[in-house]
């Protein structure tokens, strides 16, 4: 599954959805708390489980997340 970090708090995980040769997809709401959870962080990380207790964090900055957002509206 995939999980999320926004700075140092956990803010969920999502179970894959569905796996393909090239990958897997896990999808999530993307509701207005998470929203502004990601516009108010400084660093996301998303986890990627190989094991329900086991997995790999992919940093990934926040900066201008708010503008790029509205933008796709």
């Amino acid at each position: 599954g995939l999980g999320l970090k926004i700075d140092d708090t956990d803010v969920g995980r999502a179970g894959f959805v569905r796996c393909l040769p090239n990958g897997c997809v896990a999808e999530v709401v993307m509701d207005d708390a998470l929203v502004s959870k990601l516009r108010q962080g400084k660093q996301a990380t998303f986890i990627i489980f190989q094991t329900p207790e086991e997995g790999i964090g992919i940093p990934l900055g926040l900066n201008g997340f708010g503008p790029g957002f509205d933008a796709l509206k």
